[in-house]
Protein backbone atom coordinates (compact mmCIF):
# COMPACT_ATOMS: atom_id res chain seq x y z
CA UNK A 1 0.00 0.00 0.00
CA UNK A 2 1.25 3.33 -0.72
CA UNK A 3 0.03 5.60 2.37
CA UNK A 4 1.55 8.71 1.16
CA UNK A 5 -0.73 10.16 -1.31
CA UNK A 6 -3.48 12.42 0.39
CA UNK A 7 -6.89 14.22 -1.43
CA UNK A 8 -10.08 14.10 -2.25
CA UNK A 9 -13.00 12.60 -4.73
CA UNK A 10 -16.60 14.06 -5.18
CA UNK A 11 -18.72 12.12 -7.68
CA UNK A 12 -22.65 14.09 -7.60
CA UNK A 13 -25.01 12.08 -9.97
CA UNK A 14 -28.23 13.40 -10.57
CA UNK A 15 -31.10 11.05 -9.47
CA UNK A 16 -34.92 11.74 -9.56
CA UNK A 17 -35.60 14.91 -8.43
CA UNK A 18 -32.22 14.72 -6.42
CA UNK A 19 -28.39 15.08 -6.27
CA UNK A 20 -26.83 11.90 -4.77
CA UNK A 21 -22.93 13.83 -3.08
CA UNK A 22 -20.53 11.35 -2.53
CA UNK A 23 -17.57 12.51 -0.81
CA UNK A 24 -14.64 10.55 -0.95
CA UNK A 25 -11.21 10.77 1.42
CA UNK A 26 -8.00 9.36 -0.05
CA UNK A 27 -6.52 6.51 2.07
CA UNK A 28 -3.88 4.39 0.35
CA UNK A 29 -3.62 3.12 -2.88
CA UNK A 30 -2.54 -0.29 -3.36
CA UNK A 31 0.58 -0.42 -5.24
CA UNK A 32 -1.24 -3.79 -7.52
CA UNK A 33 -2.42 -0.69 -9.83
CA UNK A 34 0.84 -0.47 -11.12
CA UNK A 35 0.85 -3.95 -12.01
CA UNK A 36 -2.61 -3.43 -13.92
CA UNK A 37 -2.05 -4.39 -17.48
CA UNK A 38 -4.65 -1.97 -18.96
CA UNK A 39 -4.00 1.00 -16.67
CA UNK A 40 -0.12 0.69 -17.91
CA UNK A 41 -1.77 0.14 -21.42
CA UNK A 42 -3.80 3.16 -21.54
CA UNK A 43 -0.36 5.24 -19.51
CA UNK A 44 1.51 4.24 -22.74
CA UNK A 45 -1.29 5.59 -25.09
CA UNK A 46 -1.96 8.77 -22.88
CA UNK A 47 2.30 9.51 -23.16
CA UNK A 48 2.26 8.85 -26.48
CA UNK A 49 -0.58 11.77 -27.47
CA UNK A 50 -0.62 14.14 -24.74
CA UNK A 51 1.34 16.92 -26.46
CA UNK A 52 -1.17 16.54 -29.63
CA UNK A 53 -3.88 19.36 -28.96
CA UNK A 54 -5.85 17.57 -32.21
CA UNK A 55 -6.19 14.66 -29.56
CA UNK A 56 -7.95 16.69 -26.98
CA UNK A 57 -10.99 13.92 -26.71
CA UNK A 58 -9.14 11.06 -26.96
CA UNK A 59 -6.90 12.12 -24.07
CA UNK A 60 -9.42 12.55 -21.96
CA UNK A 61 -11.74 9.51 -22.75
CA UNK A 62 -8.27 7.72 -21.91
CA UNK A 63 -7.77 9.41 -18.73
CA UNK A 64 -11.11 8.84 -17.72
CA UNK A 65 -10.50 5.32 -18.08
CA UNK A 66 -7.30 5.55 -16.34
CA UNK A 67 -9.18 7.14 -13.34
CA UNK A 68 -11.69 4.45 -13.04
CA UNK A 69 -9.06 1.74 -13.12
CA UNK A 70 -7.37 4.05 -9.87
CA UNK A 71 -10.44 3.84 -8.38
CA UNK A 72 -10.00 0.28 -8.03
CA UNK A 73 -7.18 0.22 -6.23
CA UNK A 74 -7.69 2.99 -3.95
CA UNK A 75 -9.12 2.68 -0.61
CA UNK A 76 -11.49 5.76 0.87
CA UNK A 77 -13.10 7.11 3.40
CA UNK A 78 -16.47 7.96 2.32
CA UNK A 79 -19.97 9.71 3.03
CA UNK A 80 -22.63 11.34 0.97
CA UNK A 81 -25.35 13.12 1.29
CA UNK A 82 -29.02 13.33 -0.56
CA UNK A 83 -29.94 16.66 -1.14
CA UNK A 84 -33.31 17.52 -2.51
CA UNK A 85 -33.52 19.44 -5.66
CA UNK A 86 -36.63 21.42 -3.61
CA UNK A 87 -34.53 22.31 -0.95
CA UNK A 88 -31.46 23.57 -2.49
CA UNK A 89 -32.40 24.91 -5.99
CA UNK A 90 -29.61 27.15 -5.94
CA UNK A 91 -27.12 24.67 -5.46
CA UNK A 92 -29.07 22.55 -7.92
CA UNK A 93 -29.21 25.46 -10.15
CA UNK A 94 -25.19 25.54 -10.06
CA UNK A 95 -24.56 22.29 -10.29
CA UNK A 96 -26.35 22.47 -13.86
CA UNK A 97 -24.43 26.32 -14.88
CA UNK A 98 -21.13 23.72 -14.71
CA UNK A 99 -22.63 21.69 -17.61
CA UNK A 100 -23.65 24.82 -19.67
CA UNK A 101 -20.39 26.95 -19.23
CA UNK A 102 -17.72 26.49 -21.96
CA UNK A 103 -14.58 24.48 -20.98
CA UNK A 104 -12.71 27.73 -21.71
CA UNK A 105 -14.54 29.65 -19.25
CA UNK A 106 -13.91 26.97 -16.36
CA UNK A 107 -10.45 26.47 -17.31
CA UNK A 108 -9.80 30.68 -17.54
CA UNK A 109 -7.43 30.14 -20.39
CA UNK A 110 -7.63 33.97 -20.31
CA UNK A 111 -5.65 34.25 -17.43
CA UNK A 112 -2.58 32.10 -17.36
CA UNK A 113 -0.60 32.47 -14.72
CA UNK A 114 2.34 31.01 -12.76
CA UNK A 115 1.97 27.77 -10.38
CA UNK A 116 4.65 27.67 -7.70
CA UNK A 117 2.55 24.97 -5.62
CA UNK A 118 2.58 21.72 -7.54
CA UNK A 119 0.75 20.14 -4.42
CA UNK A 120 -2.94 21.07 -5.38
CA UNK A 121 -3.71 20.14 -8.73
CA UNK A 122 -7.18 19.29 -9.47
CA UNK A 123 -9.16 17.61 -11.91
CA UNK A 124 -13.18 18.66 -12.48
CA UNK A 125 -14.98 15.58 -14.47
CA UNK A 126 -18.36 16.71 -16.32
CA UNK A 127 -19.81 13.43 -17.99
CA UNK A 128 -22.97 13.58 -19.27
CA UNK A 129 -24.49 10.44 -20.96
CA UNK A 130 -22.61 11.07 -24.03
CA UNK A 131 -19.74 13.58 -23.26
CA UNK A 132 -16.70 13.61 -21.16
CA UNK A 133 -14.86 16.83 -20.11
CA UNK A 134 -11.34 16.29 -17.73
CA UNK A 135 -10.78 20.20 -16.77
CA UNK A 136 -7.83 19.89 -15.12
CA UNK A 137 -6.01 23.02 -12.76
CA UNK A 138 -2.94 23.52 -11.17
CA UNK A 139 -3.15 25.21 -8.26
CA UNK A 140 -6.36 26.79 -8.38
CA UNK A 141 -8.28 29.85 -6.71
CA UNK A 142 -10.81 31.73 -6.41
CA UNK A 143 -9.48 34.50 -8.31
CA UNK A 144 -8.15 32.10 -10.90
CA UNK A 145 -11.03 29.62 -11.07
CA UNK A 146 -14.08 31.27 -9.29
CA UNK A 147 -17.09 29.29 -10.61
CA UNK A 148 -15.10 25.74 -9.88
CA UNK A 149 -13.83 26.61 -6.83
CA UNK A 150 -16.79 28.30 -5.93
CA UNK A 151 -19.42 25.00 -6.17
CA UNK A 152 -16.36 23.09 -4.78
CA UNK A 153 -16.75 25.27 -1.39
CA UNK A 154 -20.72 25.30 -1.75
CA UNK A 155 -20.22 21.56 -2.32
CA UNK A 156 -18.06 21.27 0.94
CA UNK A 157 -20.50 23.75 2.99
CA UNK A 158 -23.50 21.68 2.19
CA UNK A 159 -21.76 18.52 4.18
CA UNK A 160 -20.47 20.83 6.94
CA UNK A 161 -23.99 21.91 7.68
CA UNK A 162 -25.75 18.65 7.26
CA UNK A 163 -23.27 16.46 9.26
CA UNK A 164 -21.45 19.05 11.61
CA UNK A 165 -18.81 16.18 12.10
CA UNK A 166 -14.82 16.44 11.58
CA UNK A 167 -14.69 14.18 8.27
CA UNK A 168 -13.62 16.63 5.70
CA UNK A 169 -10.40 17.40 7.51
CA UNK A 170 -7.91 19.55 5.65
CA UNK A 171 -5.18 17.45 5.24
CA UNK A 172 -7.59 15.99 2.32
CA UNK A 173 -9.29 18.70 1.58
CA UNK A 174 -6.84 21.88 1.89
CA UNK A 175 -8.65 24.97 2.96
CA UNK A 176 -12.02 24.18 0.98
Amino acid sequence: MSNNQKGFLIKITEQKEKLFIEYKLLDSVSNKLYQDKKYNRILRKINNIASNPEETKTLEKYIYELNLIKEKYSYYKTDSLLIPFSENGIYYNDFNNLFNTHKDVLINKRKPHIVLDSNRNMSFTLKTKDQIQIIAIPSPTEKSHPILISFLKNTFDLYRKQKQNDFLKEEYIYNY
